[in-house]
């Protein structure tokens, strides 16, 4: 008796813990994988909005509760890449001790100051001229010597070697390597060096709300966009249909609106929150803005007409910037991803050290709907203080009678 009293009281204890100590606030489920492999998980605006602002919290289980390693990718706005273009090899005549010949092709003529060579290592130096010519009868002198030093790379079987010249557009280019004292070199291309920009890969975050009003007092349009939960808006496109030619300054402001009744009851912290971002449309520019990384709710899009008529906008879209966790799936296996914790510090994996190990051209897959793991209806401090310390009470009643129910017998025994 005394012992199930005690218990009872512990259990009473226990159960009156706050529900508001879990871990993680949200999660949600991957959609099922075909084959076994590398995927990026592409983490919806929900996801990052619930979660810290570096996705330090979000953890990723298999079905059986274990942890799967990650990593976190991000999409940059503009990444710019070198990309290796060959030209046309018409002929390479090898003449082991005498001139060869290598005749590259330029089709297009475009003006070019050098041309990079793919050789096959090699501890040797050559002698070399060029010229061009546009009809290969007729050649005129580019670079009358230069040398081909040693051609060694530690990681790989070839090695680019850069021949520069005087800018030309020549159809054709001859290049002469003085064999007379070695054999040929194994030229494997001929080319150049392109660099090119590639954008970076958003996704539309969901609008709950949208209003739009035309003040004819200020002259000024007003854009509201809530969202109904907290995202991360990093860039907004307009389309504007009319008029065909305009110029209209304004600004967006991130965060919520003076005089709201949000504001009223958060407006220190709504003061902080809120930042203004310059805006400029013009017709002869992508009407895109791109916009500080700050967690918002919602945003105003302001934009001044001075006496034109208010701009025809079709749509706003506002986007993110793609982030994806990249981990190694499998199929027959059902992967939650549990976050929206304010505890939890990055997790560290060993896959940091392999990252080049994994291709970055690696299948995407997506979440499904976010679920909420809080409780319905949290019970207030003040409620849970109330109750936690019923519970003490109870277990000091408990231990108070079993303290004199003890004596009592030892007395008897006594």
């Amino acid at each position: 008796m005394k012992s199930k009293l005690f218990l009872l009281a512990l259990g009473w204890l226990l159960a009156f813990q706050p529900t508001w100590a879990q871990d993680f606030a949200w999660q949600t489920q991957l959609a099922p994988v075909a084959q076994p492999g590398y995927y990026r998980i592409l983490l919806s605006p929900r996801v990052v909005g619930h979660s810290q602002p570096n996705q330090e919290d979000i953890r990723l289980f298999d079905t059986k509760g274990q942890a799967v390693p990650y990593l976190l990718r991000t999409e940059v706005p503009v990444q710019y890449r070198t990309l290796f273009k060959p030209y046309q090899i018409l002929r390479y005549t090898r003449q082991p001790g005498g001139i060869s010949e290598l005749l590259v092709h330029n089709p297009q003529k475009r003006a070019i100051n050098n041309i990079s060579l793919l050789i096959g290592n090699a501890e040797v130096r050559k002698q070399v001229s060029l010229s061009g010519s546009d009809d290969q009868q007729n050649w005129y002198v580019l670079k009358e010597q230069d040398l081909l030093y040693a051609i060694r790379n530690t990681q790989k079987t070839a090695e680019v070697k850069l021949l520069d010249f005087p800018l030309s557009n020549y159809q054709y280019f001859r290049l002469q390597l003085n064999d007379s004292t070695s054999a040929p070199l194994n030229i494997l291309k001929a080319g150049y060096y392109d660099t090119y920009s590639e954008a970076g890969k958003y996704t539309r975050i969901p609008v709950q709300s949208f209003s739009r009003v035309d003040s004819t007092e200020n002259h000024t349009t007003y854009l509201r966009l809530r969202f109904g939960q907290p995202v991360y808006p990093e860039q907004i496109a307009f389309y504007i249909s009319a008029p065909a030619l305009y110029h209209r300054p304004g600004q967006v402001v991130l965060g919520e609106q003076q005089g709201h009744e949000r504001r009223r009851k958060r407006r220190k912290r709504a003061r902080m929150e809120e930042t203004s971002v310059p805006l400029l449309l013009h017709s002869n520019a992508p009407a895109v803005l791109d916009l500080p990384r700050q967690k918002v709710e919602a945003l105003t899009i302001q934009i001044e007409n001075a006496d034109n008529p208010p701009l025809t906008i079709d749509s706003v879209r506002v986007l993110q910037l793609n982030r994806y966790l990249v981990a190694e799936l499998a199929p027959n296996q059902t992967y939650t991803l549990k976050f929206g914790s304010e505890k939890l510090t990055a997790p560290e994996y060993d896959l940091q050290f392999f990252q080049d190990s994994i291709p970055q051209n690696i299948p995407v897959v997506e979440t499904r709907q976010i679920q909420s793991l809080q409780a319905e209806k949290k019970p207030s401090p003040r409620s849970s203080t109330i109750l936690i310390w019923a519970a003490i009470a109870l277990l000091a009643v408990g231990l108070g009678y079993m303290t004199v129910r003890l004596l009592r017998d030892m007395e008897k025994k006594g």
